[in-house]
């Protein structure tokens, strides 16, 4: 392999790579958004959680 087949191997590669790069970078994002998206729904779950339990102490209905 000559020096110029040698540099257009390398730089398919690296063109390869960057878009391997960029489509892992992109996945990545959407997890991360999911996951925000999925703490920000067990958030609410636990505050809704927490509010129940209050209004039921508040109510009495806890004490003996």
């Amino acid at each position: 392999m000559d020096t110029q087949a040698a540099t257009a191997a390398l730089l398919r590669a690296q063109a390869h790579t960057q878009e391997a790069i960029a489509e892992m970078a992109t996945s990545i994002g959407k997890y991360v958004d999911a996951a925000e998206a999925r703490t920000k729904r067990l958030e609410e779950n636990l505050d809704a959680l927490i509010r129940a339990i209050t209004a039921d102490h508040s109510k009495g209905k806890s004490k003996r």
